[in-house]
């Protein structure tokens, strides 16, 4: 998942903004809605540990958080 995150956000986000579709069925066959805010953070609230972090060592800067609401844990 570290690899291809990236890939994964831009497809979903590709089919929720272009196609309206909003779930997303794994190879496994669970659903999952297709949010960065409602269904990533839900795991990963802590933004430094799962987001800064790696994109701070990386020197990448995304812009997901221009559009969507910074994790409440990571506002703290």
């Amino acid at each position: 998942m570290r690899v291809s995150h990236t890939d994964l956000l831009n497809t979903w986000k590709e089919q929720v903004v272009r196609e309206g579709k909003r779930t997303y069925v794994s190879s496994r066959g669970k659903e999952y809605v297709m949010s960065l805010t409602n269904t990533c953070v839900d795991c990963h609230s802590n933004k430094a540990k799962f987001c800064d972090r790696c994109h701070d060592y990386m020197n990448v800067k995304p812009w997901c958080w221009d559009c969507h609401n910074v994790p409440q844990e990571a506002k703290k």
